[in-house]
Parts: C-alpha cells; structure tokens; sequence
C-alpha cells in the first residue's frame, strides 16, 4: 500500500506543476498579446492574420521570442505533455505491480498520445 500513496502524492505533484506552469504560460502569452494587440478592433480577418504554429519545434522558437501566440501555444503543450508524462508513470506503475492489462492499454494510450503530439500535420 505505500506505494501506492506514494505514487498518488508523486502524481498529484506533477500534474499541479504542469498545470501552474501551463497556467503561468498562458497568462504570460495572453497578457502581452493584449499588450500589444488589446487597443486594436477586432475584425473577422484578425485571427486568420496571426498564424498559429502546428508543430512542436516552430511553437518552441516562438516562444523563444517571446511571442504572445507562441507562449500561449506552449502553454497549452505544456498541459498536454503533463498527461503524456502521467500515462508513461502509470505504465511504469502497473508494469511494477504487474497488472499487464493495464501496462498494455497505457502503452497504447501513451502512443496515441506521442503520435498526436510530435508527427500530427
């Protein structure tokens, strides 16, 4: 039974630093956006112009440089690889408690995960 508090409180503890880290992220990304762009009307053509990033490597620079779009859209990464780590812990998990049922549906849940996070188009 230790174990098993002891994963809990581990995974309590990585998905509230993902989601504060998220959280800080967007609110950062948001702000500056408004910073920038808040004094501006909004027309159907705004959101078109901006441009979103669809891959991983292209949102990292943008965030880089600090863009508003960018650190918004890291945020949002950043919220989606904490559920990519939490399914890799509880594969782990059950692979320790040898619950192979378990293992095997995490695993592929882990790699829809993967395929949707690094090779989507």
């Amino acid at each position: 039974m230790p174990d098993i508090k002891k994963m809990q409180r581990g995974m309590s503890l990585i998905l509230m630093a993902g989601m504060i880290i998220a959280v800080v992220l967007v609110m950062t990304g948001g702000s500056i956006f408004l910073l920038l762009y808040g004094s501006e009307n909004a027309n159907e053509e705004f959101v078109n112009v901006l441009g979103y990033a669809t891959n991983v490597s292209r949102i990292f620079k943008m965030a880089l440089d600090f863009s508003p779009l960018g650190l918004i859209e890291l945020g949002l990464l950043v919220l989606v690889a904490t559920q990519i780590v939490r399914v890799a812990l509880l594969a782990g998990f059950y692979a320790k408690t040898r619950d192979y049922w378990f293992v095997g549906m995490s695993l592929f849940i882990l790699a829809v995960l993967i395929y949707s996070f690094f090779f989507r188009k």
